[in-house]
């Protein structure tokens, strides 16, 4: 099995991230489905919550769902969304998933 092979059957699963800082904390949740297997399509489900603090005091969180749908280049072995271009990239051997410079684990 080569290294995309590897990856392609790394990708569908749930990835999640959380940070905090002195404005709040943020949970992100990304789920990536297979789709079309022939044609290498996925489906990435992101839920997000964020919960807000203004003066020390805890706000209503924000939550935003956002679907949408994505192709895996095997030459360059990243996943590409359709609507925005954002790509996602992966490690394996750590568990890992990139978009841009946020990192996210994955869940066993």
């Amino acid at each position: 099995m080569n290294k995309n092979d590897d990856i392609a059957e790394f990708i569908p699963g749930t990835f999640i991230r959380y940070s905090r800082h002195e404005f709040g904390s943020e949970f992100d949740t990304v789920i990536i489905t297979l789709q079309n297997k022939f044609f290498n399509q996925y489906k990435i489900l992101r839920k997000w919550k964020y919960e807000r603090i203004l003066d020390g005091v805890k706000l209503e969180p924000d939550y935003k769902i956002h679907t949408t749908s994505a192709t895996y280049d095997q030459k360059s072995t990243v996943l590409k969304e359709q609507e925005t271009d954002n790509t996602y990239s992966f490690d394996p051997k750590q568990n890992l998933l990139f978009t841009g410079s946020t990192k996210y684990q994955k869940l066993k």
